[in-house]
């Protein structure tokens, strides 16, 4: 039995529909990641604003009219390294999270031990003395 699937019908994995993309969208798409979230009453100009200001720290290449061609999809043609760039600046900021995050578990947990190691101390278990039976302390006044 020979079954023919016809090419029209193949799903294709998300890599190749991303490659399907244009460059004008994918740095689009780039761009939005790299503002994030806009505020509830930002004007546009403001995000614009932000992104530039951190483009423009990585490459100084970057203009506040490159950016807002990028944004509005008005770009002829997207040079690789500015999409190098957005992409550099997620990655870092991914990266920077998964620093907070580790260093806030970290924390919590030594936070967590001492806590416990300090409710130990405090209260001493039946059959001890308050400290004066250490070695070399007969408790007698020499």
């Amino acid at each position: 039995m020979n079954v023919e699937i016809s090419p029209k019908n193949l799903d294709f994995p998300a890599k190749h529909k991303e490659a399907a993309m244009t460059d004008v969208e994918v740095a689009a798409s780039l761009l939005d990641q790299i503002i994030g979230a806009r505020g509830l009453r930002e004007p546009v100009k403001a995000m614009l604003e932000r992104a530039y200001q951190e483009l423009s720290k990585r490459n100084p290449a970057w203009t506040r009219r490159r950016v807002r061609a990028v944004f509005n999809k008005e770009a002829s043609r997207i040079e690789h390294r500015e999409i190098e760039d957005m992409r550099a600046i997620i990655k870092a900021r991914e990266e920077h999270a998964a620093y907070r995050e580790e260093t806030a578990r970290l924390v919590a947990m030594l936070v967590a031990q001492e806590a416990a190691q300090d409710s130990c101390m405090a209260a001493p278990s039946r059959g001890q003395s308050s400290g004066m039976d250490m070695p070399g302390n007969t408790g007698r006044g020499t």
